[in-house]
């Protein structure tokens, strides 16, 4: 039974679909490492081991961990810097900068709650796809020997990219983790902007409420 699991877990397929069905579950508001991972990362782990052992697989658990999403699920931290470059609600930069030092170390439920993700049909789209671009990018560069295949050593997934990078294979690693955000902030971008533009909308709504609420015009001396 294993040889079977593990020829299957060992393709680009399996590594996409497994990804799409987690973020569906983030998206709902339920873990999706958690629920997938109970049934992927066995086999992934095995796979890590094999390259230790001298086997080749471009799947394993560090190309999970350290190409398929930068800041968390759905690649946040892509989402992050476009926040910050991008918009101008109060909200979203706030945001934005309360979730930058995280997100570098993988934490994102700042911005799966805060902005949010969880629920919003609005980035659902990219949420998705920003992963999946990384991973199908990252498995061809490295079947193409322009990137190293992972060594399988572990490397927890809390480093921050570059630096995980360059440790899972070499220098072509670390700059392929740079070149997968930056190529996540611009498919990002529009998706952000549609959130951002609604959002300044509202905040402006309400300084228009504020200003009504204290105008001169409704005051009275008469109780004086």
């Amino acid at each position: 039974l294993q040889t079977p699991l593990l020829n299957l877990g060992d393709t680009l397929g399996a590594m996409v679909i497994a990804y799409i069905f987690l973020h569906i579950f983030w998206f709902f508001g339920v873990n999706g490492g958690s629920v997938v991972g109970a049934v992927f990362n066995p086999i992934l782990q095995t796979l890590s081991a094999g390259n230790v052992a001298g086997e080749h697989h471009i799947i394993c658990q560090q190309f999970q961990d350290l190409f398929a999403t930068f800041g968390g699920a759905g690649s946040t931290l892509s989402l992050v810097i476009a926040m910050l470059l991008f918009c101008k609600s109060k909200r979203i930069k706030n945001l934005g900068k309360m979730s930058l030092v995280p997100g570098i170390f993988g934490i994102n439920e700042p911005i799966l709650f805060g902005l949010p993700i969880v629920l919003n049909p609005a980035m659902l789209v990219p949420f998705i796809l920003v992963p999946t671009i990384n991973i199908v990018i990252s498995y061809f560069a490295m079947a193409m020997n322009f990137v190293p295949i992972c060594s399988g050593v572990n490397i927890p997934w809390t480093t921050p990219l570059v630096i995980s990078g360059f440790l899972a294979t070499n220098w072509a690693g670390a700059l392929l983790q740079a070149a997968l955000l930056v190529l996540g902030v611009f498919i990002y971008m529009p998706f952000i902007k549609i959130l951002d533009k609604q959002y300044l909308q509202e905040e402006m709504s309400n300084v228009e409420e504020d200003d009504e609420d204290i105008s001169l015009d409704d005051l009275s001396f008469d109780d004086l």
